[in-house]
């Protein structure tokens, strides 16, 4: 039994037998510099179709979902092979591959000057976003015990918290830097990428030291890809508590998404028609994207606290609610520069970072051990297929009714899983 093991503390986590502090702290880098290098891509987005493209801007709203659109058509090919392949031949080769990916594709976006070229290179980029969000989905599962995995899941929250304000507060001005230090804007833009893919190659250093590597003890002996794939969908049929987590999978994923992609693009577009430079408008979107973060980061612990305390199935309604009262928030802005825009990122931030580890602690606790890195990749798929619906539709709406209507359309479905969870539980409690 786990029990029976003397543990290795991690502050107030005990970690799993063969886990040491070491890796812990690197699983917390991972998170940390994974989502900073993954949601940097769409956060620069609005800058890249502006400065090298040139994209008209009552296209950019269509074309950013498409962008996101066809990168998940790929999530959904491979995610479910990524989570059965790191069950094989372990979890830090797949993750450091596809930070490495992630690297090539930061390198190739700053010399894109077509719609076309963006497609290709998001879509290739994809592949590394799979690579590193199943991972530190997986991961942060193996390696905290059971009765300590809603304390790991808050760490990894918070490490992901100050990930994403780096993008905003750092990432996101590199741009202005490079302008003020006197480049042309396309000229920053290519440095900026640059750095970025520096910074890929150095996280996938520190991860290939740091993190534990082989595959992991549950499943030493390899077993067909197809089994594995398998143990996805027929766990999901005896247990409806995964069924929930991957519904909330489908909205969860999403979620970052459309803050990173129509958030930012929104302030983006607001910005420059009210005078500022590209360089400029990207800086306040990032500082804004930040402040969505940093909400989110101090209340991670606040969510840690109630999954540890509460039933995970009400845990996720809770979460779901939250969700639907910051994104209908959001939503119902009037000026996205004027004075509520603060507060509404704050709750927007909340409900942000709630559907996501509230998601994340029950898929973590559902999901049967031997098979734990397939099943996480069939809530990955999941995740993909909210992304697809979400960016497709969201996007034309962006564009054809009004930049708050993928605003509204998510916090809506939150509302109906909020129902969902709620009835869930108190027919299984």
């Amino acid at each position: 039994m786990q029990t029976d093991t003397p543990a290795t503390r991690f502050g107030p986590v005990l970690l799993a037998p063969g886990i040491s502090k070491l890796n812990a702290w690197t699983f917390l880098f991972a998170a940390f510099a994974s989502i900073a290098l993954n949601t940097f891509l769409s956060v620069i987005m609005p800058y890249v179709l502006n400065t090298n493209i040139g994209l008209p801007t009552g296209e950019q709203g269509r074309v950013a979902g498409d962008l996101v659109f066809y990168g998940e058509l790929v999530l959904i090919s491979i995610s479910g092979l990524l989570g059965a392949w790191s069950d094989q031949y372990g979890r830090r080769v797949v993750l450091v591959c596809g930070l490495l990916i992630l690297g090539l594709v930061y390198l190739a976006l700053g010399y894109a000057s077509t719609v076309t070229q963006l497609v290709a290179i998001r879509m290739f980029a994809t592949i590394g976003i799979a690579a590193v969000t199943v991972m530190i989905t997986t991961i942060q599962v193996d390696y905290p015990r059971a009765e300590s995995l809603g304390k790991m899941v808050a760490f990894a929250g918070m490490s992901i918290g100050v990930g994403a304000i780096i993008v905003g507060v750092v990432f996101a001005r590199l741009p202005d830097w490079y302008a003020g230090m006197g480049y042309a804007p396309l000229e920053a833009s290519r440095l900026t990428m640059i750095t970025m893919t520096g910074c890929c190659v150095v996280a996938a250093l520190v991860l290939r030291i740091g993190l534990v590597g082989g595959p992991p003890p549950q499943v030493r002996e390899k077993e067909p890809l197809k089994l594995l794939l398998a143990q996805g969908i027929k766990a999901a049929r005896i247990n409806p508590k995964l069924v929930l987590a991957y519904g909330c999978a489908f909205i969860g994923r999403a979620d970052l998404v459309v803050v990173g992609t129509f958030y930012t693009l929104w302030l983006t577009q607001a910005g420059i028609a009210d005078g500022m430079s590209a360089d400029e408008a990207a800086k306040m979107a990032g500082g804004m994207f930040a402040v969505v973060m940093t909400s989110a980061l101090l209340w991670a612990p606040v969510l840690g606290w109630l999954n540890d305390r509460l039933d995970r199935t009400l845990t996720m309604s809770i979460a779901l609610l939250l969700g639907l009262i910051g994104y209908c928030g959001m939503g119902i802005l009037g000026d996205p520069l004027g004075q509520w825009l603060m507060p509404a990122s704050i709750v927007l931030g909340i409900g942000q970072m709630s559907v996501t580890l509230a998601s994340n602690t029950l898929i973590g606790q559902e999901a049967p051990a031997q098979f734990r890195g397939a099943v996480v990749g069939t809530f990955s798929i999941f995740g993909a297929a909210g992304i697809l619906f979400v960016t497709s539709v969201g996007g034309r709406m962006y564009d054809g009714i009004a930049p708050a209507a993928p605003f509204i359309m998510i916090g809506l479905l939150n509302g109906i899983l909020a129902l969902w969870g709620w009835w869930l539980w108190r027919r299984t409690r």
